[in-house]
């Protein structure tokens, strides 16, 4: 069931339903406001992105499965409640692997996003039965050269070297999702394009 969580920075261990019927003075409220949109990678970093953010509010909409049209559409009903400084999009595992394609639901998302907000995004990895990917991520880094407000985590990368523990080709241990969730949490303190892409 998808979910849609507010974490409170001062009550950044529990987990509060948003509120419904939010209007449009949200959308200015708060500056501070950290917006997850993902699949499963995103799910499993829930439980400790709270614990690394504790000087801005996050809101979760996360669903195991979603495609990035899917997350689209979720993003866009967020937007008409909050206006976040960041965006964090785990968004592509579950896609096909046409990167024309995905090079247009990219830009679509961006622009779905605010201008004067800053947009995290993992790269991708997945097992060769999901379908070849190194080329989505390939057009992901490149939306990323031409966007000022995107940082990429090369969590392909990652994933390669080791650095991280993986419970199977796409899902990370639970201390993967902290690592996931850290890297994540220091990409969102950075800002905007603190460091271009590879």
């Amino acid at each position: 069931m998808c979910a849609r969580w507010c974490l409170a920075a001062v009550l950044a261990a529990g987990c509060f339903a948003a509120p419904a019927g939010l209007g449009a003075d949200v959308a200015h409220a708060d500056a501070a406001q950290v917006l997850i949109v993902g699949d499963s990678l995103a799910v499993g970093m829930q439980p400790f992105l709270g614990e690394m953010i504790t000087d801005r509010h996050l809101t979760f909409d996360v669903r195991n499965g979603w495609t990035t049209p899917q997350g689209m559409e979720a993003l866009r009903l967020d937007l008409q409640q909050f206006a976040p400084q960041t965006v964090v999009i785990n968004l592509g595992t579950n896609d096909g692997s046409d990167p024309l394609v995905f090079a247009d639901r990219i830009r679509r998302i961006l622009r779905a996003v605010p201008s004067n907000s800053c947009i995290v995004w993992p790269s991708i990895t997945r097992p060769p039965r999901k379908g070849a990917y190194k080329e989505l991520n390939r057009v992901l880094r490149d939306a990323a050269r031409r966007d000022e407000r995107m940082t990429i985590l090369n969590w392909d990368r990652m994933v390669a070297k080791g650095t991280v523990a993986m419970r199977d080709a796409i899902h990370p241990t639970s201390e993967g999702y902290r690592f996931r969730a850290y890297v994540t949490a220091a990409a969102v303190r950075r800002g905007c394009r603190a460091h271009p892409p590879a």
